[in-house]
């Protein structure tokens, strides 16, 4: 699952891990995801996870590479966490340096990865995508890979306290075709 004219996705491997604490390192990230950062110990379980999810179900989150051999994001798909109102499902994410941001390299890294999904993930009717209502940067890399909004599923997410400003989520989902 690497094959996109630009950029390339690739399997995390032990030596992408700089790259992996980068990327989660970069305050615009870091924004979108709650806004606190992760201890180390933290980074270091999420990547080996996401590793060895990736390398026990053959599918999981790649490597963003750009045209210059660097790891510029993360994308791809995840079981969606217990907990969360959506459980369960698989969900499609993504997170991309700031410097890479606005060149089409996740939605070219999407437009990849979701057909593939839904040809080789078995039992897969819906793919979901869920943000904060205010990350309108995300609502519209949603649209572009043909997600469809359903307000009924948008949910405040319970990791999140009361007021604050990412506890507001809305919902998106795909579909088998």
């Amino acid at each position: 699952m690497t094959a996109t004219p630009h950029p390339t996705l690739h399997r995390w491997t032990a030596n992408d891990y700089p790259s992996y604490v980068l990327l989660h390192s970069d305050p615009h990230i870091i924004e979108w995801l709650g806004g606190t950062q992760m201890t180390t110990q933290q980074m270091r379980e999420a990547f080996d996870r996401m590793r060895n999810f990736l390398d026990e179900n053959g599918w999981g989150v790649w490597a963003i590479v750009d045209e210059k051999g660097l790891i510029v994001g993360a994308a791809g798909l995840q079981p969606v966490r217990e907990g969360l109102p959506t459980y369960p499902g698989v969900e499609a994410l993504w997170r991309l340096a700031f410097h890479a941001q606005g060149r089409g390299l996740v939605t070219t890294a999407m437009k990849a990865v979701l057909p593939w999904a839904f040809k080789n993930i078995a039992g897969l009717d819906e793919i979901q995508t869920f943000t904060a209502r205010s990350n309108v940067k995300s609502q519209a890399v949603m649209q572009r890979l043909g997600f469809k909004a359903d307000p009924s599923r948008d949910f405040d997410h319970p990791a999140l306290p009361q007021g604050h400003p990412l506890r507001a989520h809305v919902f998106y989902s795909m579909k088998r075709a």
